[in-house]
């Protein structure tokens, strides 16, 4: 009886880590298709969908590296990646001379920089 419950256990735990991943593959898919508009390629040249899918691969890596740190610092309540992204648009590099400048940065992108420790530079 001890080594079936064991087993129905063992399963148990796989069953839950298959539902979890599946879930995290969910969301996932969601990020590519709602936040990157990258669910329709419109090419018709191989080359050029091999081209569509390493960048829409490479925005999914950079989407992973801005919600790791929501999720860790618990920020996710307030902020989507949408959001860090918005905030981060109005950030913008000058030119003057021959020295390279961060425009000013607003004050609520800032306290945004702060929370998640993003550097500027």
């Amino acid at each position: 009886m001890d080594k079936k419950c064991n087993r129905l256990f063992y399963n148990a735990k796989e069953i839950y880590k298959t539902l979890k991943l599946m879930m995290e593959i969910e969301v996932m898919f969601g990020a590519f298709k709602n936040v990157l508009d990258a669910d329709r390629p419109y090419l018709s040249d191989d080359y050029k969908i091999e081209g569509w899918m390493l960048i829409n691969f490479i925005s999914l890596i950079f989407y992973y590296r801005i919600y790791k740190p929501l999720v860790e610092k618990s920020l996710l309540n307030t902020y989507s990646v949408k959001d860090v992204l918005l905030h981060l648009s109005r950030i913008y590099k000058l030119k003057i001379g021959n020295e390279w400048l961060n425009s000013e940065i607003p004050k609520k992108t800032r306290n945004l920089i702060n929370k998640l420790e993003i550097p500027t530079t």
